[in-house]
């Protein structure tokens, strides 16, 4: 069972056990990673969610990582 993380303006990712589920929240386009993959997004996420929040950058960092592997 996944569990949603991160349900963004355009885009959400759900994980289980190290594998991310990314789609767009319109539904017409995912993509699972596993494996290296996997842990090349995590490694990014944790970057981005130790940045300082300035107004919401973080969710655009955010938004734009997930855009690049879908």
């Amino acid at each position: 069972m996944m569990l949603p993380i991160y349900n963004g303006l355009k885009y959400s990712y759900e994980v289980e056990t190290g594998h991310y589920l990314l789609h767009d929240n319109e539904y017409k386009s995912h993509i699972y990673l596993q494996g290296d993959d996997a842990r090349n997004f995590r490694a990014q996420i944790k970057q981005i969610n130790k940045l300082p929040d300035p107004e919401n950058k973080t969710v655009l960092l955010t938004e734009n990582t997930i855009s690049i592997y879908l």
